[in-house]
């Protein structure tokens, strides 16, 4: 239409030179010497309209094809730019407590939304979550996140009203690409999030396929209130403590009572049993057969969740050994969604596990790159140069992390293994300390590790009554049989470190996986008692 604009106002041009409009009709236009005998008054005042017109039609033909040129320019940018996003916290303009978790809510189901569009790299929750209330401008933060789009917006409800304001800005120039303000019912929930990753694909100029579209368009339930209360355990959860993941629990079972056939409530609940094994004292036969159970029934109802999958895995490597499995589950979760930091994280501490460090590191930095500023695996990333010997990288990794965040869990407690490592005893002691002082609810653990430390630093009467100490409490609350096996180890006791790492193998301690890796167990690879172990896990 623009092109036969271009071409209409030529052709006007030409043809007004040629033809004037008279009270006779339309003239064939006389020849210069004629008009100026007959009205020379005339024709300066044609000529003038002319050449006024002349210029005025050139210069909008100029505004015209600046602009095709313009937007041309402006398609061909986006369409060259690499498809990255981040989802900033979306601000909640609600007053009240009660519906304080909804706005986090509704950036995590964007993110997850956006990442099931393939074309896009999109930035994970716990990186961007660190801008929430950040005084940073755009450009800043793109540059630090490595992306070139930003979605940014704000949510209100009040019962079943809902107001979702969503606009997606180019990072760079602060470009404003795309826009939208949604009046709505909580009933309409799933579509207005389906709707802003389509207008968002759209306007980035990406392709959806058909599979795509249907992952987009898919309702995880068909009862809202369940998805209500899903929503509320997904953000107690991601607190990452023992008692929000207890709560989100609570939210979990009840959006189950709601809709029995709620996967993604099964494999919430199937991921929280298997932390709380990691960052309580929960036994491991208490943990992991429920989270098997949630896991199976998830993948029941609807085998396309990524999440039931990784809690399927962890099972399976940490409770059944069963290493084939387990990794299967792992690329089935990773090929269901490439953009799963979690499925890429725990897939590299599996690699690690089994000591096939080069593809640890492959996965890890996949995790890193779509979630750079991520506390969790920029401490592991430290903790994988730790198991592989290279102390100066992992020493160097930990504290870029506590300068991120200094009280982040374990992160002081590995940078003195690492010091450890290093022959730096104090300084070791000292990062455990640290660590124990934060009171982070993993003090069991800590205190194990800094009983380690003291036996293999020479401080026998320290160990030993950290060792007494744990044996005690034992007695009462569940303390895993391979941490007592530590300190007993680095005592010179290998006899009874034995006997408790064998009762670690019958009460299937998850900590016994690392038996291969940690270097907690360097002082008896040549015991054959110790490779009779291998055996009998298969990773021999």
């Amino acid at each position: 239409m623009i092109i036969l604009l271009c071409v209409g106002f030529i052709l006007a041009i030409i043809l007004s030179w040629i033809y004037d409009i008279t009270p006779e009709g339309i003239e064939k236009t006389r020849s210069l010497q004629e008009t100026r005998e007959e009205l020379p008054e005339k024709h300066s005042r044609i000529l003038a309209w002319k050449i006024a017109t002349f210029i005025s039609v050139v210069v909008i033909i100029g505004l015209v094809i600046y602009n095709i040129l313009g937007n041309t320019g402006r398609s061909g940018d986006i369409h060259g730019l690499e498809k990255s996003i981040a989802v900033l916290p979306f601000e909640i303009l609600n007053s009240d407590e009660e519906y304080a978790w909804f706005g986090d809510a509704m950036t995590d189901e964007i993110i997850l939304q956006l990442q099931n569009i393939k074309e896009f790299r999109v930035i994970s929750r716990t990186s961007t979550l660190r801008y929430k209330n950040a005084d940073k401008t755009i450009p800043q933060i793109g540059e630090e996140l490595g992306v070139n789009y930003l979605v940014e917006g704000t949510v209100q409800r009040q019962e079943d009203e809902i107001r979702i304001r969503v606009q997606v800005i180019r990072a760079k120039n602060e470009a404003h690409i795309w826009g939208n303000m949604y009046d709505n019912q909580w009933e309409d929930i799933f579509d207005i999030q389906s709707d802003v990753a389509k207008q968002i694909a759209h306007e980035l100029k990406a392709i959806l396929s058909p599979e795509e579209i249907k992952k987009i368009e898919k309702n995880p339930t068909s009862n809202l209130e369940a998805y209500h209360l899903y929503l509320k355990g997904r953000w107690f959860w991601n607190k990452w403590t023992e008692e929000n993941i207890k709560k989100g629990m609570e939210y979990f079972n009840k959006a189950i009572e709601l809709d029995p056939d709620f996967a993604l409530a099964y494999a919430g609940l199937a991921q929280a049993y298997t932390v709380l094994s990691f960052y309580s004292q929960l036994h491991p036969e208490k943990a992991f057969p429920k989270a098997k159970a949630m896991a199976l029934k998830a993948l029941k109802i609807d085998n396309t969740i990524a999440e039931a999958h990784i809690a399927s895995a962890l099972v399976k490597v940490y409770y059944d050994w069963d290493w084939e499995g387990g990794e299967n589950d792992f690329k089935k979760a990773i090929a269901l969604n490439p953009e799963n930091i979690t499925a890429h994280h725990l897939y590299a501490y599996f690699l690690v596990l089994l000591t096939r460090y080069d593809e640890a590191m492959v996965e890890i930095q996949k995790a890193l790159k779509l979630d750079p500023l991520n506390l969790i695996t920029n401490r592991t990333l430290g903790d994988f140069y730790y198991h592989m010997r290279q102390y100066d990288k992992a020493e160097e990794q930990l504290i870029r992390t506590l300068e991120m965040d200094s009280t982040f869990t374990f992160t002081h407690a590995y940078l003195g293994l690492v010091y450890l490592q290093k022959s730096l005893c104090q300084k070791a002691l000292d990062e455990m300390q640290k660590e124990i002082d934060l009171d982070l609810g993993n003090d069991f653990m800590i205190t194990a590790w800094k009983g380690y430390v003291y036996g293999i630093c020479g401080y026998k009467n320290e160990g030993s009554d950290i060792l007494n100490n744990l044996l005690e409490r034992s007695e009462n609350e569940y303390i895993p049989p391979t941490a007592i096996s530590w300190i007993y180890f680095a005592l010179g006791e290998s006899d009874i470190g034995f006997d408790w790492l064998y009762k670690a193998y019958n009460e299937r301690d998850h900590w016994i996986t690392e038996i291969k890796s940690n270097h907690f167990f360097a002082g008896i690879h040549q015991d054959p008692r110790y490779k009779e172990l291998l055996e009998r896990m298969k990773l021999y």
